[in-house]
């Protein structure tokens, strides 16, 4: 019925475990389709939120970290899709902290690299450039190439946002290095694009256009390998115009410009391109001194495109130059309408590069105080510019110590911690083998103890039964003298007086015949009873040493010297031959122990002591009729512990009942081997 039961709880929990599995299956499945709808395409950008809201609710309440923790990375590029850039920051930060928890370093890097796409867009160049840099040291160590180059190529642009030439120059090298070993696809031939486009800049910047017109031409070879071009080739080509301008080469930038210009696929493709090409056309025709009207009419084109786009971009390209132009052909009022216009747009976007050009140009324009307001705000600006500029290196400088710092500290600790563990390990194992050591020579005199124990226990049970034998020879002898005695000299003259009496047969008187013979008939029986004790006493009817011969003993010198009465009843079908001598000692000791315990304490005046063979097994019981005693409180004394232990080691039990002024019975079950 039991194992019934057993059964029917097993099947309880294992059905109930098999629920919650299920039950979390479903859950699982759950989040996983929330998260696909709120990437679906098909759906508006504030129900995706909604599921991804819904997605990250769900792993909270089942509190599953990495489930929790996918479920908030696609929550927060929701959030970056409908331009909630500060809820987007704040759970990535969550996110960070969560994966570093987990010890995730790919999610780490990736959350890292986030956060530097978000302080990047928000202009904060310091804190985008830190977790770019903690990015990129995550993805060199988990030897991410693509993941270092992308990340890489988002430092270099930071770098020469803050006019860091030289350190732009040498990450987007690393950058390309890295991206080149990469299989050629879509992905990382515009990584690499935008990677040699960026140099082309950076050599642009520092004026050296040979430099500049090789990378943007190393750029277009890039966009030729790519599945759709036009876009990457559209942008090269005007950049290559552009520093063919810059250096002089007026025709041959223009025949660029004007080709592309011409190219419909551009206005279709890329209007954004498109005005910018038109804007250098009308520049680069100014330049070469070609007619006003219609240069002007270009300028006004790109202006009218770019207020359609809402493109403050592209519009600050087309009026800095129509700016210039207007300024050259000596419409300077309609020059300075614009410098402000392009001042203000240029202060609204951050674009300092422009906030200069236009400063400059309307310092040369206006006159008096504004024209030295003008100046002393290039100035001002200028030299602020220079001194961002250098604060910038500094604090990338600075960002890249104390993160290779912490990195090295973190080594550092990590050493630290394996000495450490390593030192506790070996101290832990010089200690269990000390332990292992201590216990084994314990256990080895414990044992040499209990063999020496076992020896001499053999020794008094050989000496036992050398005594009895010696007492039982002794017996044996003095029945045998007795018995020559009897014989020899009992008998004899007996045997003599009886050969009298026969030779007084010869008298024949009646009364004679008589007594002779009656006399001859008493010495006849007394002869036959002397044969008889003779032969009795000769005979050796305790030949064998008995075990319960020194069991008796033992009883009756123990009673004795404790004034006790005892029964004692040994099992005639008890075979104690074949128990071991090991048991017999054992059985020996245990009697022994127990009567002294009886004398000591329990006040008795008999003991019962009886062995009985059950089932195969002697059953030893010992009974008095003493004060009895608490059996749990006294099983902690040395005399029962002593009989527990002896039990144990000949693989028997005992078993002790006693009450209080009634008395004590001990049982002990011992294995016939």
């Amino acid at each position: 019925m039991y194992r019934y039961s057993f059964i029917f709880i097993l099947f309880l929990l294992s059905h109930n475990s098999f629920a919650q599995s299920k039950d979390m299956e479903q859950k699982l499945d759950s989040i996983d389709l929330l998260r696909k709808l709120s990437r679906s395409r098909n759906i508006d950008l504030e129900l995706r939120l909604v599921h991804a809201k819904n997605a990250s609710e769900l792993s909270k309440k089942l509190q599953i970290d990495s489930t929790l923790l996918k479920s908030n990375i696609n929550l927060a590029f929701r959030y970056l899709d409908i331009d909630k850039g500060e809820l987007y920051k704040n759970i990535s930060l969550k996110n960070l902290k969560l994966a570093t928890e987990l010890n995730d370093s790919l999610i780490i890097a990736n959350v890292n690299y986030g956060l530097g796409y978000y302080y990047a867009n928000n202009a904060k160049i310091d804190s985008a450039y830190y977790y770019y840099y903690n990015a990129e040291k995550i993805f060199h160590a988990l030897d991410n190439i693509r993941g270092e180059g992308e990340i890489l190529l988002n430092i270099a642009n930071i770098q020469e946002t803050a006019r860091d030439y030289t350190g732009s120059e040498a990450t987007a090298i690393r950058a390309i290095s890295l991206i080149e070993t990469l299989p050629t696809t879509e992905r990382n031939l515009d990584t690499l694009w935008t990677l040699y486009n960026l140099l082309a800049i950076i050599s642009e910047r520092l004026e050296q256009r040979d430099e500049a017109i090789e990378y943007y031409e190393k750029s277009l070879e890039i966009a030729s390998k790519m599945q759709e071009p036009l876009y990457y080739e559209f942008s090269s080509k005007n950049n290559i115009g552009f520093s063919l301008r810059e250096k002089g080469d007026l025709n041959e930038a223009l025949q660029i410009f004007q080709e592309l210009l011409d190219d419909k696929r551009l206005f279709e493709l890329d209007i954004e391109t498109y005005i910018i090409v038109l804007g250098n056309v009308a520049y680069t025709r100014h330049l070469l001194e070609e007619d006003t009207n219609s240069i002007e009419a270009q300028f006004k084109e790109g202006i009218r495109l770019s207020d359609s786009l809402t493109d403050p971009i592209r519009k600050m390209a087309i009026l800095t130059d129509m700016s210039q132009f207007y300024y050259d052909i000596g419409k300077k009022d309609a020059a300075l309408n614009l410098g402000k216009e392009n001042y203000k747009l240029a202060r609204e976007t951050n674009s300092n590069d422009i906030v200069l050009k236009s400063l400059k140009l309307m310092s040369k324009i206006d006159k008096g105080e504004v024209k030295k307001n003008y100046l002393n705000e290039y100035i001002q600006l200028n030299d602020s510019l220079l001194r961002d500029e250098r604060v910038a290196r500094n604090k990338f400088a600075r960002i890249s110590f104390e993160v290779d710092k912490i990195e090295a500290d973190n080594v550092q600790l990590s050493k630290e911690r394996l000495l450490f563990l390593l030192i506790s390990v070996g101290l832990l194992i010089s200690l269990t083998l000390l332990y292992v050591v201590i216990t084994q020579r314990a256990k080895n005199r414990k044992l040499e103890f209990i063999q020496k124990q076992q020896k001499a226990n053999e020794e008094i049970y050989n000496l036992m039964l050398a005594q009895q034998d010696k007492i039982n020879e002794g017996r044996t002898h003095e029945k045998k003298r007795i018995s020559e005695e009897l014989h020899d000299g009992i008998l004899g003259k007996l045997f003599g007086t009886r050969l009298s009496l026969d030779s007084l047969n010869l008298v024949q008187t009646e009364d004679a015949a008589k007594s002779r013979s009656h006399y001859i008939g008493q010495l006849k029986t007394i002869e036959t009873e002397i044969r008889k004790i003779s032969h009795d006493l000769n005979s050796d009817f305790i030949s064998d040493s008995s075990f319960i011969d020194i069991v008796k003993t033992l009883v009756e010198t123990q009673t004795t010297a404790y004034n006790l009465k005892y029964e004692f009843l040994n099992g005639s079908d008890i075979d104690w031959e074949e128990v071991p001598n090991k048991t017999k000692i054992h059985i020996y000791r245990m009697l022994q122990e127990t009567m002294q315990n009886i004398y000591k304490h329990a006040n008795a005046s008999i003991v019962k002591i009886s062995f009985q063979l059950k089932n195969n097994v002697i059953l030893c019981t010992i009974e008095d009729d003493g004060s009895g005693f608490n059996v749990n409180k006294a099983r902690k004394g040395i005399g029962l512990k002593n009989i527990d232990s002896r039990v144990n080691e000949i693989g028997g039990k005992a078993e002790v009942y006693s009450k209080i002024d009634i008395g004590t019975i001990i049982k002990i079950f011992i294995p016939v081997v």
